[in-house]
């Protein structure tokens, strides 16, 4: 799949021009506005004046935030499995002691 369509975003004033796939155009607007609205909670609370220091403290702390939901995300999706695991277990265990589903 190309990165076929073109959007302008702007970051604190400063404009990017980017490449994203067909229908993808309005999360990387999306993913601009978080990237933003971390920069100011930064410069707000920790009196970040730096733009550098400051952009690269968002991309830092939102790198953290996507790993640590990919890590929940991994540890729900395995616990799933154990779970569905355990559920066919069962399954077959009352299937052998009642006789795979016959009535009596």
């Amino acid at each position: 799949m190309n990165l076929d369509k073109k959007v302008e975003i702007s970051i604190l004033g400063h404009v990017f021009k980017l490449r994203c796939h067909d229908g993808e155009e309005e999360k990387l607007r999306e993913a601009a506005r978080v990237v933003e609205e971390r920069i100011a909670e930064l410069t707000e609370t920790g009196g970040m004046v730096d733009s550098l220091r400051t952009a690269l403290m968002a991309a830092l702390y939102l790198a953290y935030e996507l790993l640590t939901h990919e890590d929940k995300d991994f540890h729900l999706s395995a616990e799933y499995r154990r779970i569905q695991k355990r559920l066919r277990s069962l399954v077959e265990q009352i299937d052998t002691q009642f006789g795979n589903g016959e009535e009596r």
